[in-house]
C-alpha cells in the first residue's frame, strides 16, 4: 500500500482537530463561574427572609453548560475555609445564584456562615478540594445600600452599582456624567474641603492675634 506524506499529514490534522474538540467538551465547566455582585452593608436596600436585610453574594454562570456547585467552597478568609454549597446546588447556563450572608436564614435559601466585610476584604470561590481558586475578588471599603459588581455581567470591570440587582442581571448606572465611583470621590472631595477650611481658619485666627 502506497502511503504518501500528504495522507499522513491529513490524518494527523484530523486527529489534532478531534483532540481539540474533545478537550473543549471535557473542560472544567466551573471556570465559567464568577462572583458577579455583592453587598457588604445592606441596611435597607435588598430585603431578605423574615423582613431582614442580610448582606449577600451573587454568582453568575457565564458559560453554555450547567455547573454543579455541590461541595464547592465560598469564603472571605482563606485561613478558615469551611462553608460549602450543599449537594444538589447547580446553575443553569446564563443564570444567577444568590447566597445570603449569615443573617439570611430562610427555608430553601442559601446562606453562608459569614458576611462580606464592609471595611474591605477578599471573597473567594474555591473548588471542592478547598484549595483551587475558581474566582476571587479583593475590594475596599463598601458603601451602605450600594452593591459592588461586574459591569457588564461576567466581565472584568468592577464598580459600585447604584441600583443593586441581587439574583438578576446587573444594571449599568444612570448616565449622569458621574462615575460609578462618585460616592468615593465625593467623600474625598468633602474631606479635602474640610481640611482647607481648617487651614484657612487657623491662618485667620493667627492674623487676628497678630493684629491684636
Amino acid at each position: 500500500m502506497n502511503i504518501t506524506k500528504n495522507s499522513v499529514l491529513a490524518v494527523l490534522t484530523v486527529l489534532l482537530i478531534l483532540l481539540s474538540v474533545l478537550a473543549v467538551a471535557t473542560g472544567d465547566s466551573s471556570s465559567s463561574l464568577v462572583i458577579n455582585e455583592f453587598m457588604a452593608d445592606n441596611d435597607a436596600a435588598v430585603g431578605g427572609p423574615y423582613m431582614t436585610f442580610p448582606d449577600w453574594i451573587e454568582l453568575y454562570n457565564s458559560g453554555s453548560t450547567s455547573v454543579d456547585l455541590s461541595g464547592m467552597y465560598l469564603t472571605e478568609d482563606l485561613s478558615n475555609v469551611n462553608w460549602q454549597f450543599p449537594n444538589g446546588t447547580a446553575m443553569a447556563p446564563g443564570s444567577f445564584l444568590l447566597v445570603w450572608g449569615n443573617r439570611g436564614s430562610g427555608a430553601g435559601m442559601l446562606h453562608t456562615n459569614f458576611s462580606p466585610n464592609a471595611n474591605g476584604g477578599t471573597l473567594t470561590l474555591l473548588s471542592t478540594d478547598g484549595v483551587s481558586v475558581i474566582d476571587q475578588v479583593s475590594f475596599g471599603k463598601q458603601l451602605r445600600d450600594v452593591s459592588y459588581g461586574l459591569l457588564p455581567d461576567g466581565s472584568s470591570t468592577w464598580g459600585y452599582v447604584l441600583n443593586p440587582t441581587a439574583g438578576e442581571a446587573n444594571m449599568e448606572n444612570p448616565q449622569t456624567g458621574i462615575s460609578s465611583d462618585w460616592p468615593v470621590w465625593g467623600f474625598i472631595g468633602l474631606s479635602l474641603a474640610v481640611c482647607v477650611l481648617i487651614v484657612l481658619s487657623g491662618r485667620m485666627g493667627g492674623r487676628r492675634k497678630n493684629e491684636g
